[in-house]
C-alpha cells in the first residue's frame, strides 16, 4: 500500500510559506509593540530631565560671567554685574524661571559686559 506523502501535495509549499510568513509577521508585530512600550516608559522617565547641553552652556556662561566680573576694572560695573548675576542665579535656583529663559538672560548679561 502506497501512502500518499503530504509533501508531494501541490498545496504543501504555498501553505508552508503562508504559515511561515504569518508567524514571522506576528513575531515582528509583537516585537514592535514591545519596543514601543519600552520607548514610552523611557520617555515618561525622562520627561522632567533638563536638556543636558543647555544646562552645560548655562554653567559655562555663569563661569565666564564670574571671571569677567572679578576682572572688571570699574568697581561699579563689577558690583552691578555681580548683583544682577546673584539675583538671576537665585531666581533660577528657586525655579521661578525656566532653563531657556535663564540662558537668554545670561546671554544678555554677557553681551552687556563684553
Amino acid at each position: 500500500m502506497d501512502t500518499p506523502a503530504f509533501s508531494s501535495s501541490p498545496l504543501f509549499i504555498p501553505l508552508f510559506f503562508l504559515v511561515t510568513s504569518a508567524v514571522i509577521v506576528y513575531l515582528i508585530l509583537k516585537f514592535d509593540k514591545l519596543q514601543k512600550r519600552k520607548m514610552q516608559i523611557m520617555l515618561n522617565g525622562t520627561k522632567d530631565v533638563k536638556p543636558l547641553f543647555m544646562q552645560k552652556a548655562a554653567v559655562q556662561k555663569l563661569a565666564t560671567l564670574r571671571t569677567i566680573g572679578e576682572s572688571a576694572k570699574d568697581k561699579t560695573d563689577r558690583m552691578d554685574v555681580a548683583r544682577q548675576l546673584d539675583e538671576l542665579v537665585q531666581v533660577y535656583d528657586k525655579g521661578q524661571i525656566s532653563l531657556p529663559d535663564y540662558c537668554n538672560r545670561l546671554n544678555r548679561l554677557l553681551a552687556k559686559v563684553a
